[in-house]
């Protein structure tokens, strides 16, 4: 009879918890976001190390991540506006230019690549929370957002032949771009004034010189967000 008061106690507290938890309030909040990236393949312009000729290749990229924090302001339950910050970045993987592929291993005999595409990013992004006041006793509610801003796009590549970089083969531009990102996740709330996201984004610029097209990206991220008057 004892355990069963006790269990019965706990699922109180528990549920008087997680119904505390779906009640999101007005205000600002600040958070942190730390994600994994995938970009699809790009052409690439670039001076062929070997012939000195003006070539343009197919670049693969290799998965890496990003990370960021975000300023934000939640105006009701369901809408909030917030400015993010964040820095990604994805290695080159391979070119291939006609039936020549290169490949980037840290170390090889004959000819290989080196290199990557790095993107810092300010965006203000906006968000609509599927939540159903009192109506979401598990504590997740899903969101869609949508967000624009602009970035600071990188590309640099060297290639080296039985690991010494080919002299005159290093390049590195820089490009300044608007950009745009969709959002499909879910949030989590611990309580009223601090959730978990987790979601899925597309990230896409204006096309870039170098690259002869637009730097894309799709990640998957991890956020943690808390009101600033939590007291």
């Amino acid at each position: 009879m004892k355990q069963s008061l006790k269990l019965a106690l706990m699922a109180l507290i528990l549920h008087g918890g997680v119904a505390n938890a779906a009640n999101p309030v007005p205000g600002w909040y600040a958070g942190i976001m730390l994600g994994g990236s995938y970009a699809p393949k790009v052409n690439f312009t670039f001076i062929n190390p070997t012939t000195g000729v003006l070539n343009t290749g197919k670049l693969s990229f290799s998965a890496l991540g990003n990370i960021g924090g975000q300023v934000g302001y939640r105006f009701l339950e369901n809408l909030r506006l917030e400015g993010q910050i964040f820095y990604n970045n994805n290695p080159y993987q391979e070119l291939t230019v006609g039936a020549i592929t290169i490949t980037s291993p840290k170390t090889s005999t004959g000819l290989r690549l080196k290199g990557s595409t790095s993107t810092g990013a300010f965006m203000v992004n906006g968000f609509y929370d599927f939540f159903v006041p009192d109506g979401s006793p598990s504590g997740f509610s899903p969101y869609v957002g949508l967000g624009f801003g602009y970035a600071h796009v990188n590309n640099s590549i060297k290639f080296y032949n039985n690991n010494v970089i080919i002299s005159g083969s290093r390049l590195s531009h820089s490009d300044d771009a608007f950009a745009a990102q969709g959002i499909l996740g879910a949030g989590y709330f611990l309580d009223s004034f601090t959730w978990f996201g987790l979601d899925f984004r597309y990230f896409t610029t204006q096309k870039i010189t170098v690259l002869d097209s637009r730097v894309e990206f799709a990640s998957l991220n991890l956020s943690f967000s808390g009101m600033f008057n939590c007291a």
